[in-house]
């Protein structure tokens, strides 16, 4: 049998029905990529928070940041949700023919959508708290050891954040990533969604903890790409555009350089989205007890209203066998 990730990189770059909605979910969260590219949701609030400064006070600059930032947050957010909804149902009915369009995925999950959102954004939400955790962790320092005398309870501390990342990222993402699947897929509430995904972590943490590897694995191969890339470009458009005398032509060459480069890596970030989305939808069907080939099966016909297609809760399908979970 094809190994899963194989099976999930032969979908990713294979399947050009899947590109539409990766590149949805590539420039909705994509971490990576915006790390490279120095913007994200914080830095359309910075810039808002400077022109607002300038002529209102902190005060007001605070608020605009802060509201910007959210803003920018949903909006991103919201547009990643839907790549990723969709993405998970096309994986879900791949055939022998192929996966379904982008149209067609929609269609049938659209009713979905705030289920879908919903069980994800505690998780984004959680994630950003605990990333942005040492910008409070300094601030708290700075004051009480502004010298840094005490090196080694600094290090410590610092340490025991790194360890609680890895724990937020390992139990609550793969527990909402796997609840996103069972809320879209199964139809269930966030609840009941949530709970089934970490019955599912916990009955079978060895295989998630792979699979989790994979998709990391996939995330540094390309900020180990992209970064060096990101750096070189810009000095090699430097040095051909300083010698020239024409501003607008200096401009003009940056700036084709920056889109070749921010195009090229947002295609190749929508490939390692759809690779990853594949992954876990691959794994959550195989975890789940779903049949892969979901077209042929006899639940298809089982439509709600206008043409959406339900699956009966996971309570149905035969429980694992005794001593199965933990």
């Amino acid at each position: 049998m094809e190994p899963d990730y194989r099976r999930a990189i032969r979908l990713a770059l294979g399947e050009k029905r899947l590109w539409a909605a990766g590149l949805l979910a590539a420039i909705g969260f994509s971490e990576a990529w915006w790390i490279v590219f120095g913007w994200g949701p914080e830095s359309l609030g910075e810039r808002w928070e400077r022109a607002v400064g300038g002529w209102m006070g902190d005060a007001a600059a605070f608020v605009a940041f802060v509201l910007a930032a959210l803003a920018a947050f949903v909006v991103l957010k919201a547009v990643g949700y839907l790549g990723e909804m969709v993405l998970v149902r096309q994986v879900a009915h791949e055939s022998p023919r192929g996966v379904p369009g982008f149209a067609e995925a929609f269609s049938s999950s659209r009713r979905r959508y705030i289920p879908f959102a919903v069980t994800l954004l505690p998780w984004d939400a959680l994630r950003i708290a605990v990333i942005y955790l040492p910008t409070l962790i300094i601030l708290a320092w700075d004051r009480w050891d502004p010298r840094l005398h005490h090196v080694l309870p600094y290090i410590l501390v610092m340490l025991v954040w790194f360890l609680i990342l890895l724990a937020v990222y390992y139990l609550a993402g793969i527990t909402v990533t796997l609840a996103a699947r069972s809320s879209l897929l199964q139809g269930e509430g966030i609840p009941e969604a949530w709970r089934r995904g970490w019955e599912l972590l916990r009955g079978n943490a060895g295989r998630c903890l792979a699979v989790w590897l994979q998709a990391v694995a996939a995330d540094i191969l390309f900020v180990v790409i992209a970064w060096p890339l990101s750096a070189l470009l810009p000095w090699v458009a430097g040095q051909v555009a300083d010698p020239i005398g024409f501003a607008p032509a200096r401009w003009l060459i940056h700036l084709l350089v920056y889109a070749v480069l921010a195009g090229g890596l947002v295609i190749m970030q929508a490939g390692i989205q759809c690779y990853r989305s594949s992954l876990w939808t691959i794994t959550f069907l195989a975890l789940s007890g779903e049949p892969e080939d979901r077209e042929d099966s006899p639940q298809r016909g089982d439509t709600g209203v206008e043409g959406e297609t339900f699956y009966p809760p996971l309570t149905q399908l035969p429980g694992p066998p005794p001593g199965f979970m933990p």
